[in-house]
């Protein structure tokens, strides 16, 4: 059964179809407003950025979009075709620019990374930020107080390398002097907790 969700989830309309199931547009607009904060005219890079499903919630910004699923991007693209998106892994070699961006966001992306990957999603991201720029990261998190509930939906995420709090801070640290950290149980419909780092450059 899991299975076949991944599989499905690999589809542009089915992927937007589950997120907002489980309603994750409110999530969305939680992370903007409490977490990534951008101005109008900020710089925005999203690592792995799927279909796009934060542009809506941001304010008039310049945002470049990087993931490696073509469906993705054809549909991101057709949806905002005022943004940039790149249909690649964002890599030290396809970053379009650094020291540029005020904000580089990747919601989703490092439970999917082992710890080597991480630390390379770090490393481009502190490249990519103006100073006082800052990575926004969201991720799914072990905790001592998550329900059972949540514990079993996580443990058959895509995700394969979902941390605890500390260890998701301590891989960042490696790249960023500041690193706050945020906890939230709340965010979705269905039980799933949840990391928010915001690491400054």
């Amino acid at each position: 059964m899991m299975q076949r969700i991944r599989s499905l989830l690999a589809h542009p309309k089915a992927y937007q179809l589950f997120f907002n199931l489980i309603g994750a547009n409110e999530r969305s607009r939680v992370l903007v407003r409490e977490y990534i904060r951008p101005r109008p005219g900020d710089r925005i890079l999203e690592i792995g950025c799927g279909p796009a499903t934060i542009v809506p919630y941001l304010p008039s910004v310049e945002y470049f979009g990087f993931d490696a699923s073509p469906e993705y991007i054809a549909q991101a693209r057709s949806r905002f075709p005022d943004a940039n998106f790149i249909c690649e892994r964002l890599s030290q070699y396809t970053l379009p620019h650094r020291e540029y961006f005020n904000i580089v966001l990747a919601l989703g992306i490092v439970h999917h990374l082992d710890d080597e990957e991480a630390l390379q999603l770090f490393r481009i991201s502190r490249d990519a930020l103006k100073s006082g720029g800052k990575l926004v990261t969201l991720d799914g998190v072990w905790t001592n107080d998550q329900s059972r509930i949540s514990r079993y939906v996580q443990a058959r995420d895509r995700g394969r390398f979902i941390r605890e709090e500390g260890v998701y801070v301590n891989l960042a640290k490696l790249q960023f002097a500041k690193v706050e950290s945020h906890v939230r149980h709340d965010l979705l419909r269905i039980p799933y907790s949840h990391l928010i780092m915001e690491c400054t450059r």
